[in-house]
């Protein structure tokens, strides 16, 4: 059922986290939100979050034993969400569109170089991150707009006793938040909307919105589906917008709504794989159980925050000025073989490590890691049962110098 702004705005409940939706957008312009459009949509796991702040201090003039004035410091906006794997299996032979647009965008940002072989995604540092995206976390009553947003980390679970998923986190150059605000005033013929009395309030300057007919499903001709406009300014409860002067914003005869902008009809992949289906292998090592395996990668990319006259990230927004690295992290029962491979770990021997996630003879995902090393694991022995030794905080290497391929993700 489509979503009724108008049944939305009357509704006195508070906000549900169930309505949260997630959109990603690549920008063509670096910290200039894009509209997404339906196929933008990924579906996320709970906990997601964009937080934006501008943090203050109490001024340090002398002002006797009391608090005087207040200082504004830099802006800060940052992002994490989660998600499954998410792979369309219906699929018989490979396709890009196995994989949301979303997900492919941000395995893009961390990782900086996607590669369509035409039998596969394949996802390398070979390249360093250059794009951002904007990125949308939209609920019932509000929703927040970033941009300029970038990935820093992204972690792959991959446990024996849950479910696999995908972490990814970072930052970006600012979010705004949107309400729904009503008219009911003759708008058309330019282009400022006179809201209600107090709905000003619900749209800032810079967001993204659309304009709703009374049914509170019909988008107006103003912003069809797919389309926006920005806010330029807010002057009270007078919301102007840029594009064209408005000819379907009538609110006299029945009222219209200014809204957050979404699509009108999003659709994602909502096929997990989620480990009962795979493989972990290490090369030289005989193993039937591996009981997790985490990699975590990291961009640590130079955030421009130090421009003058800038009140938040600026120019390039982001500098990848520091190494991308990938930590490791393997539970294995002792055995036999794994005495042996704490033998190559002692003599800083490195090990060779490939995941395989969902029917290999379909469309799955597959991490390489052909060249880990790792610190001397200690060993801790429980009451009963097998023994887990963890093999904790491995790096992954590159095979060659510029090889880049210390870490490889595909999808097949």
């Amino acid at each position: 059922m489509a979503k009724n702004y108008a049944a939305i705005y009357e509704n006195t409940n508070d906000a549900s986290a169930l309505e949260q939706q997630w959109f990603i957008k690549e920008e063509t312009t670096r910290g200039t939100l894009e509209s997404p459009g339906d196929s933008d949509f990924l579906f996320a796991l709970s906990g997601g979050t964009l937080e934006y702040s501008q943090p203050f201090e109490s001024s340090p003039h002398r002002t006797g034993r009391h608090h005087n004035s207040f200082i504004k410091q830099k802006k800060t906006m940052s992002w994490n969400l989660s998600t499954f794997f998410n792979i369309d299996t219906s699929l018989g032979a490979y396709a890009p569109t196995e994989v949301d647009l979303g997900i492919r965008t941000l395995w893009s940002s961390l990782m900086g170089n996607e590669n369509d072989t035409g039998t596969q995604l394949d996802y390398t540092s070979i390249t360093a991150p250059s794009i951002t995206f904007s990125l949308f976390s939209n609920s019932d009553k509000f929703a927040q707009q970033g941009s300029g947003c970038f990935v820093q980390d992204g972690t792959a679970n991959f446990p024996g006793d849950g479910q696999a998923t995908l972490e990814f986190s970072g930052m970006g150059k600012t979010a705004i938040t949107i309400g729904i605000g009503k008219s009911t005033a003759d708008n058309d013929g330019g282009n400022i909307i006179a809201l209600e009395a107090g709905d000003g309030r619900q749209m800032a300057v810079g967001g993204l919105v659309m304009i709703v007919e009374s049914d509170g499903t019909t988008r107006s001709a103003d912003t069809a589906a797919g389309t926006s406009r920005v806010v330029t300014a807010v002057t009270g409860d007078s919301v102007t917008v840029d594009g064209a002067p408005l000819a379907d914003a009538n609110g006299l005869a029945s009222d219209i709504y200014l809204v957050y902008y979404e699509p009108q009809d999003p659709v994602g992949i909502d096929d997990p794989q989620v480990g009962l289906q795979g493989s972990v292998t290490v090369a030289g090592v005989s193993t039937s159980c591996v009981r997790n395996l985490t990699v975590a990668m990291a961009n640590g990319h130079e955030i421009v925050d130090y421009c003058f006259g800038e009140d938040s990230v600026s120019g390039p927004i982001f500098i990848p000025g520091d190494r991308f690295s990938a930590t490791v992290s393997i539970q294995l029962n002792m055995s036999k073989s794994i005495v042996a491979l704490f033998r190559d770990i002692e003599e800083f021997a490195t090990q060779q490590i490939d995941l395989e996630l969902g029917d290999n003879t379909g469309r799955h995902f597959a991490m390489a890691l052909p060249k880990v090393i790792f610190p001397v694991p200690a060993v801790s022995i429980p009451e009963s049962g097998s023994i887990p030794i963890d093999f904790s905080d491995g790096i992954a290497l590159q095979t060659t110098l510029n090889g880049a391929d210390e870490v490889t993700s595909s999808y097949k």
